[in-house]
């Protein structure tokens, strides 16, 4: 196990995110260290299936790459919506860089079915966060709080959880948890 302290870069500052950074972090790492910066992902303000979500992840680790070089981990994570005959769902992309290996992880989230009615009023440039909050007569802080999906699902399954889903997809593709190496000894 590496003892050195770890530097987590997360490629936004939405309170979401960096929560379900360190919550997955916990498991994997005894220490380490988050810094939250704000990065442009250059993509749609609800990207449109995975390659434009996986794009917006890349975009956002190499402008905080930018900013700050000095991380060990660079954390970029993209809510999506992806479409097939069957509907519009809402999921989580997560792509972590592994500055000292120069490896890319990836996760993805559950999917959650978004209503036809809510779909045909998204636009590229309208948040679906927006029109869901609109749709549900839900408030800013509420959809600050439990995301797009915390709504949809009535706060089942919020915007931390999605976003944990796709975190703890990616770290565990080549990290084992403590807990598990723990037990083993």
């Amino acid at each position: 196990m590496d003892i050195k302290d770890k530097t987590i870069i997360v490629c936004s500052k939405n309170k979401a995110k960096n929560t379900a950074v360190k919550e997955v972090m916990e498991e994997y790492f005894k220490n380490f260290k988050i810094e939250s910066l704000e990065t442009n992902s250059k993509v749609s303000e609800t990207p449109i299936g995975d390659e434009e979500g996986l794009t917006g992840c890349f975009n956002r680790i190499n402008d905080a790459i930018k900013q700050n070089d000095s991380g060990d981990f660079y954390i970029a994570m993209e809510g999506i919506l992806t479409q097939n005959k069957f509907g519009s769902f809402l999921c989580g992309w997560t792509v972590i860089y592994n500055k000292e290996e120069q490896e890319y992880y990836y996760g993805c989230s559950s999917k959650v079915k978004v209503p036809d009615e809510i779909i045909n009023k998204t636009t590229k440039s309208k948040r679906l966060s927006g029109v869901v909050a609109e749709y549900f007569n839900s408030t800013d802080e509420e959809i600050s709080k439990i995301g797009t999906n915390g709504v949809l699902t009535h706060g089942y399954y919020t915007r931390t959880d999605e976003f944990k889903d796709s975190i703890s997809c990616a770290i565990s593709s080549k990290y084992k948890r403590l807990a598990l190496n723990k037990k083993k000894k």
